[in-house]
Protein backbone atom coordinates (compact mmCIF):
# COMPACT_ATOMS: atom_id res chain seq x y z
CA UNK A 1 0.00 0.00 0.00
CA UNK A 2 2.85 2.51 0.88
CA UNK A 3 4.56 2.07 -2.14
CA UNK A 4 1.25 2.08 -4.20
CA UNK A 5 0.70 5.49 -2.49
CA UNK A 6 4.07 6.63 -3.45
CA UNK A 7 3.94 5.89 -6.56
CA UNK A 8 1.47 8.13 -6.93
CA UNK A 9 3.74 10.98 -5.97
CA UNK A 10 5.66 10.29 -9.57
CA UNK A 11 3.10 13.00 -11.36
CA UNK A 12 6.38 15.27 -13.42
CA UNK A 13 5.53 17.31 -16.17
CA UNK A 14 7.59 17.17 -19.41
CA UNK A 15 10.56 20.18 -20.04
CA UNK A 16 12.74 21.94 -17.63
CA UNK A 17 11.31 24.79 -16.84
CA UNK A 18 11.39 26.79 -13.25
CA UNK A 19 8.50 27.75 -11.56
CA UNK A 20 8.04 30.45 -9.06
CA UNK A 21 7.27 28.27 -6.53
CA UNK A 22 10.32 26.02 -7.10
CA UNK A 23 12.02 26.89 -3.69
CA UNK A 24 8.61 26.54 -1.95
CA UNK A 25 8.15 22.93 -3.48
CA UNK A 26 11.31 22.01 -3.08
CA UNK A 27 11.70 22.77 1.02
CA UNK A 28 7.70 21.27 1.32
CA UNK A 29 9.32 18.01 -0.28
CA UNK A 30 12.27 18.09 1.96
CA UNK A 31 9.85 18.56 5.07
CA UNK A 32 7.55 16.01 3.82
CA UNK A 33 10.83 13.27 3.37
CA UNK A 34 11.91 13.83 6.93
CA UNK A 35 8.84 13.49 8.54
CA UNK A 36 8.25 10.10 6.92
CA UNK A 37 12.01 9.14 7.73
CA UNK A 38 11.41 10.58 11.40
CA UNK A 39 8.45 8.06 11.82
CA UNK A 40 8.82 4.74 13.15
CA UNK A 41 8.86 2.22 10.54
CA UNK A 42 6.78 -0.34 12.09
CA UNK A 43 4.18 1.48 12.99
CA UNK A 44 2.52 1.53 9.16
CA UNK A 45 -0.70 3.71 10.04
CA UNK A 46 1.63 6.54 10.71
CA UNK A 47 3.81 5.74 8.03
CA UNK A 48 0.77 5.49 5.59
CA UNK A 49 -0.46 8.92 7.05
CA UNK A 50 3.16 10.74 6.27
CA UNK A 51 2.96 9.37 2.95
CA UNK A 52 -0.54 10.76 2.64
CA UNK A 53 0.12 14.47 4.19
CA UNK A 54 2.81 14.41 1.66
CA UNK A 55 0.76 13.41 -1.30
CA UNK A 56 -1.57 16.25 -0.12
CA UNK A 57 1.61 19.06 0.32
CA UNK A 58 2.39 17.90 -3.50
CA UNK A 59 -1.23 17.70 -4.99
CA UNK A 60 -1.72 21.57 -3.97
CA UNK A 61 0.62 22.32 -6.60
CA UNK A 62 -0.88 19.86 -8.84
CA UNK A 63 -3.98 21.94 -8.51
CA UNK A 64 -2.10 25.07 -9.23
CA UNK A 65 -1.45 23.43 -12.39
CA UNK A 66 2.25 23.96 -11.77
CA UNK A 67 4.15 20.80 -13.15
CA UNK A 68 7.47 22.44 -12.60
CA UNK A 69 6.64 22.59 -8.94
CA UNK A 70 5.00 19.15 -8.80
CA UNK A 71 8.75 17.90 -9.65
CA UNK A 72 10.98 19.95 -7.56
CA UNK A 73 8.68 18.23 -4.70
CA UNK A 74 9.19 15.06 -6.05
CA UNK A 75 12.80 15.75 -6.83
CA UNK A 76 13.53 16.90 -3.06
CA UNK A 77 11.07 14.43 -1.57
CA UNK A 78 12.91 11.50 -3.35
CA UNK A 79 16.76 13.26 -2.61
CA UNK A 80 15.94 13.76 0.92
CA UNK A 81 15.03 9.97 1.23
CA UNK A 82 17.99 8.45 -0.52
CA UNK A 83 20.41 10.07 1.73
CA UNK A 84 18.68 9.80 4.98
CA UNK A 85 17.17 6.19 4.62
CA UNK A 86 18.15 4.62 1.65
CA UNK A 87 16.64 1.22 3.02
CA UNK A 88 13.20 2.93 2.75
CA UNK A 89 13.80 4.73 -0.19
CA UNK A 90 14.70 1.44 -2.13
CA UNK A 91 11.26 -0.31 -0.80
CA UNK A 92 9.78 3.02 -2.04
CA UNK A 93 10.96 2.84 -4.98
CA UNK A 94 12.65 -0.47 -6.28
CA UNK A 95 12.84 0.17 -9.68
CA UNK A 96 15.38 2.83 -8.45
CA UNK A 97 17.74 0.77 -6.96
CA UNK A 98 20.66 2.82 -7.78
Amino acid sequence: MLQLLLAAMLLVGCGEKKSPLDAEARDSGMRSAAALVAVDHTDTMAMERAVMDAKAKQSAYALKRDSAAVRAFDEAFRSYLKEKDKMLYQSIFPEEKK
